[in-house]
């Protein structure tokens, strides 16, 4: 047993150090499986990795039940947990598509709405967005970013007022998903980060503006870019898919 087992805590802080322990040691292996560290299809056992970052194995389950739901671990009956392979290009073109019909068609109803906690958020995120001057390639240089990136993105698909498509499009984890091509990235690059924040701007000032055509517009240019982004070595435009 690990010196940091959240058993050796103190009975009246035990469940906050419960819930830091957990979080650190999800963070650990999705950081592992982001930069490659474990790598797509090896096999994680709860013994290994218990032994790997010196923890009991409860919060090595409450990681792995958590990966496995954001599409990070994949586990089969007797074989067990295992990184999940990465999302080949179809997928991910297929996504990008996905989601601009339905971000699309969000922000076209939401952002006339204009409601005060969704700008809030939108705001919120895109400052916090902003902090990052490069893309890199690694887990610990985009973290921050790719967590803002969904806020920003699921409050546009809350902004429609409709809960069970935001729901479906929270169980995506599509910001997440797409991250795990960052590795493959040559550098870290800063004009890609200006970039990126240019679009998010032009999406958060049609929500300002309450113009969901705008939003809507802005919305498909921004996952446009996205796609030239992730699916071409140079960033050219490539053909959207048939939904796009």
């Amino acid at each position: 047993m690990g010196s940091n087992d959240w058993r050796t805590a103190r009975p009246e802080g035990s469940a906050v150090e419960r819930t830091t322990i957990a979080e650190k040691v999800y963070e650990d292996i999705k950081e592992r499986i982001l930069d490659q560290t474990l790598k797509p299809g090896e096999r994680l056992t709860i013994e290994s990795l218990s032994r790997l970052l010196a923890t009991s194995s409860s919060p090595i389950r409450e990681a792995l039940a958590r990966l496995e739901s954001e599409k990070l671990v994949v586990s089969r009956v007797y074989a067990g947990y295992s990184v999940a392979p990465p999302p080949d290009p179809a997928f991910l073109s297929g996504l990008l598509d996905f989601r601009a019909l339905v971000e699309g068609h969000c922000a076209r109803i939401g952002a006339p709405r204009r409601d005060p906690a969704i700008l809030e958020t939108l705001e919120s995120a895109y400052a916090q967005m902003s902090k990052t001057k490069r893309l890199g390639t690694r887990y610990r240089e985009y973290r921050r970013f790719v967590q803002e990136d969904a806020r920003f993105h699921r409050a546009i698909v809350e902004s429609s007022g409709n809960p069970a498509t935001a729901q479906v499009y929270a169980n995506l984890h599509a910001v997440l998903v797409q991250s795990r091509l960052y590795v493959t990235r040559k550098t870290s690059d800063g004009a890609r980060a200006e970039q990126v924040m240019a679009e998010h701007r032009a999406i958060l000032e049609a929500f300002r503006a309450g113009d969901g055509e705008a939003a809507e517009r802005a919305i498909r240019g921004h996952l446009e870019g996205g796609r030239r982004r992730l699916l071409t070595p140079s960033g050219e435009a490539v053909p959207p898919g048939p939904a796009a």
